[in-house]
């Protein structure tokens, strides 16, 4: 069969019709790569970590200038990545960015990130498991910038690891650009409100996989680490993280 008949046939059928393993997968992974993007960077002394990069990445995402890779590993992966890839866009879970005919990076969709979050499990939120106009409205009180400790009401002292159930409340905020996170000088994560343009919300009956759910972390631990080791497209530019105290 002709992947373009193929094609046809799975743009007439309903988006959350049965999806094969490899389907539910990479799509979970790319979720995976989107929230490693967005959840809290925290400057260290001495780190090499490219700040500057990584937040140009983090606006190019959510301004759809340039989303995640998708391609396979390997030459022999390269078809049949192809097509997954292209039925997860046909059903509309991914949008792409072409460049001479050829998906050159994809964004998830609201169908697509519901579907790939129900899949990961329980342990991850969306805009639908908070309060975004009580976050928005303590943030807009305090000028509209706060540290985590704050926000959430409690020290945040020691391992960040410690608070990540706080801070995955947040992670909703983050990925759909209306919140966006900076740290100061000694680690610490603060908050700043950006839009109040709150995005489409979808939900979806998708049972959990506790195999997609491992999926998600081994892309997100990953995607952390290439993030981490990116080379900077403009090595002269930095960012100036934010004083430890007098604000």
């Amino acid at each position: 069969m002709r992947l373009t008949t193929k094609l046809a046939e799975l743009e007439a059928n309903e988006p959350t019709s049965e999806m094969t393993r490899h389907e539910r997968q990479l799509l979970v992974s790319l979720l995976g790569r989107r929230d490693a993007l967005f959840w809290p960077w925290r400057f260290q002394i001495c780190s090499h970590i490219p700040f500057a990069e990584i937040f140009r990445r983090q606006k190019e995402y959510l301004s759809s200038t340039v989303g995640l890779n998708a391609k396979a590993d390997g030459k022999g992966n390269w078809k049949k990545a192809h097509e997954i890839r292209q039925r997860l866009i046909a059903v509309g879970f991914l949008k792409a960015n072409h460049s001479g005919g050829q998906v050159t990076n994809v964004f998830l969709t609201p169908l697509g990130e519901a579907t790939a979050t129900a899949l990961a499990g329980p342990g991850l939120s969306t805009l639908k498991d908070i309060e975004p106009m009580a976050i928005r409205e303590i943030l807009r009180r305090n000028g509209g910038v706060m540290r985590e400790s704050k926000l959430f009401g409690i020290p945040c002292v020691g391992n960040p690891s410690d608070w990540n159930g706080y801070t995955q409340f947040v992670l909703p905020l983050l990925t759909a650009g209306l919140v966006s996170c900076y740290g100061d000088t000694v680690g610490r994560a603060t908050y700043r409100l950006v839009s109040e343009d709150l995005p489409e919300v979808i939900t979806v009956d998708v049972p959990f996989e506790e195999s997609m759910g491992d999926a998600y972390m081994r892309a997100f631990n990953a995607e952390r680490i290439v993030l981490e080791q990116c080379t900077p497209r403009d090595p002269h530019e930095i960012c100036i993280p934010l004083p430890a105290s007098g604000w």
